[in-house]
């Protein structure tokens, strides 16, 4: 399934920008390279997580295990174009599956392990998949069988580490499985399926500020073109060894850490969900060169410079971070230990701003600006900059905005840049891409007055919440919410919070006479089967919402007024 046009594919292949690789191409040239260096390592409370005990594998043998991934999926009947919706922790098992796919070209769909039926059932019915791929157990739920239950007969539910009520045990499956030709091995037909650079190969997940998440389908082209953005702006280098502590459904882990480790031919260590005393642990044990993680974690740690002190963090090199805005203290801080801070601003749909020493030596200026990728005026080393375009676009006018000092939403366009939400309709094209084919990201950015080939990150457009890193939909939430029985309406909203960014609260106003409880408002979310991550942690009460002429709630208000009640 091509996802781009004939005339662009063939455009960024003139320029060198897309190529005939896959995932699974690139990791074979490592495998080749180094076939006995270690590749990736599980994460040492595994067994807490997912019931089996961590592993570490050299390329040769995830090779193997790559192999007898895709036989195994080819064994249950799976083919090129088939779509599977995958539920897995950062484990190597993970990395198996998302090679396989790649190799036989089918289409995954990963979630995260935070999911529960109400979003599970949103990815079943948008994509129809053939099959899930979910872990048994991951802490004390049991994902498979809650894909089960979302599944029923429409699609297979092969499940990691265990199978039992109408659960394929996959692991068994890979384990016995034959990767020689014949009728039982993956050879004959099934080699011809082989995935092409074009094709689909991931469909991610926004946080959906529509109410509902969407889908975002990109190719392996897509995937790899973002490469250089991160790759680049945080300085890897070969062989280097890379902590991913964000879950692998998204831009972070895929396009900065994943397509990072496939390119360095290094060491991947996997983390998730975030456990401050085991990541600090595997920086050591593991002599991690480059990591990931939230600007709150970052600045809690110099803040607790006698936590920092008893761990030997001389091997890392480098940290990336973003989700947030960053603080000068927070990137100084860090770089006098020797460690560089790299502030990142991405999407699944493709936005690849990095701010790293190369460009922006300065740590106060680099914690926030961003270079102006496709800037004629400048010269970045980042090769992102020849090949993505910006631009700053008027909200109130839809002008182009060329001077410092307003706001403007950020359009861009590239080889990074995805082609359209999964289904969406030609109307729905025309909101979400501008006439010249820019993406509208509705994120809010202002040309620096201190220096015009930069941009500065002033706010989101988008209903967005970003809690320890996580997207989350306050529309979603709202539409939820207008079926509670005590609430005439209500509005959930980011509060500003030191440790997690941002934290959820909501504001309600109840029917006339009436009062209402957080708790009553959690457990209303709760029987809607909402991920915990997404539940409401404080309440507060209101006469009315504070909306503009539009009707559209201003949530920018909603946290002063909490501000106000809590000062």
């Amino acid at each position: 399934m091509k996802l781009a046009p004939p005339k662009k594919i063939a455009t960024y292949r003139k320029q060198g920008w897309w190529g005939d690789d896959t995932f699974y191409d690139v990791f074979l040239q490592a495998a080749a390279k180094r076939p006995q260096a270690l590749a990736a390592i599980d994460p040492p409370d595994r067994e807490a997580l997912t019931g089996r005990k961590p592993r570490r594998l050299v390329w040769a043998d995830l090779a193997d295990e790559v192999e007898r991934t895709a036989a195994a999926l080819s064994g249950q009947g799976l083919v090129k174009g088939d779509r599977v919706v995958m539920q897995m922790p950062n484990v190597v098992d993970t990395l198996s599956i998302y090679l396989a796919c790649a190799k036989l070209g089918i289409i995954l769909s990963p979630v995260p392990v935070q999911y529960a039926g109400h979003e599970l059932r949103h990815a079943m019915d948008a994509v129809r998949p053939r099959a899930f791929i979910a872990s048994r157990m991951f802490k004390d739920r049991e994902l498979a069988r809650g894909c089960k239950a979302v599944a029923g007969d429409r699609a297979k539910v092969l499940s990691m580490d265990g199978g039992g009520d109408g659960l394929v045990d996959f692991s068994a499956e890979i384990s016995r499985a034959n990767t020689r030709k014949g009728p039982f091995g993956l050879g004959g037909a099934v080699a011809k399926q082989k995935g092409e650079a074009d094709d689909c190969f991931t469909i991610c997940w926004t946080s959906g500020t529509t109410g509902v998440p969407k889908g975002v389908p990109r190719s392996h082209n897509h995937w790899l073109a973002i490469g250089p953005a991160t790759y680049h702006g945080m300085a890897i280098q070969p062989h280097d060894v890379l902590l991913n502590p964000f879950p692998m459904t998204n831009m972070a882990a895929i396009g900065g850490m994943f397509v990072s480790w496939l390119l360095s031919e290094g060491t991947l260590v996997l983390h998730h969900p975030f456990d401050l005393p085991v990541f600090l642990k595997q920086l050591v044990t593991e002599k991690v060169t480059a990591t990931i993680a939230p600007p709150a974690v970052l600045t809690m740690l110099l803040k607790q410079e006698g936590m920092l002190d008893q761990f030997d963090l001389s091997r890392l090199r480098v940290v990336g971070s973003g989700s947030a805005p960053l603080s000068e203290f927070m990137v100084a801080g860090w770089q006098k230990r020797g460690v560089e801070i790299v502030n990142l601003f991405g999407s699944n749909e493709g936005i690849s701003l990095c701010s790293g020493p190369d460009d922006v030596p300065d740590p106060a200026f680099r914690a926030t600006a961003f270079p102006r990728f496709g800037y004629k005026g400048a010269h970045f080393a980042n090769p992102m900059h020849a090949r993505i375009e910006t631009k700053l676009v008027s909200i109130e006018t839809g002008q182009e905005v060329t001077q410092p000092g307003e706001d403007g939403e950020l359009l861009v366009r590239g080889p990074s840049v995805f082609e359209g939400y999964w289904g969406s309709t030609a109307a729905e094209q025309k909101e979400v891409f501008d006439a010249d084919g820019y993406f509208r990201t509705g994120d809010l950015f202002q040309i620096s007055a201190e220096d015009q080939a930069f941009f500065s990150f002033r706010g989101r457009a988008k209903d967005i919440i970003i809690r320890g890193g996580v997207n989350i939909s306050a529309a979603e939430l709202d539409t939820l919410l207008e079926g509670h029985p005590k609430l005439t309406e209500a509005a959930v909203f980011g509060m500003p919070d030191e440790v997690m960014g941002e934290r959820i609260w909501v504001a309600a106003v109840p029917k006339e006479g009436g009062t209402v409880t957080l708790e009553e408002i959690v457990e209303f979310l709760k029987a809607k089967e909402i991920a915990n991550f997404k539940l409401p942690e404080q309440l507060i009460i209101v006469d009315a919402l504070p909306r503009n002429p539009l009707n559209k709630v201003l949530r920018w208000r909603l946290v002063e007024i909490a501000k106000e009640k809590h000062a």
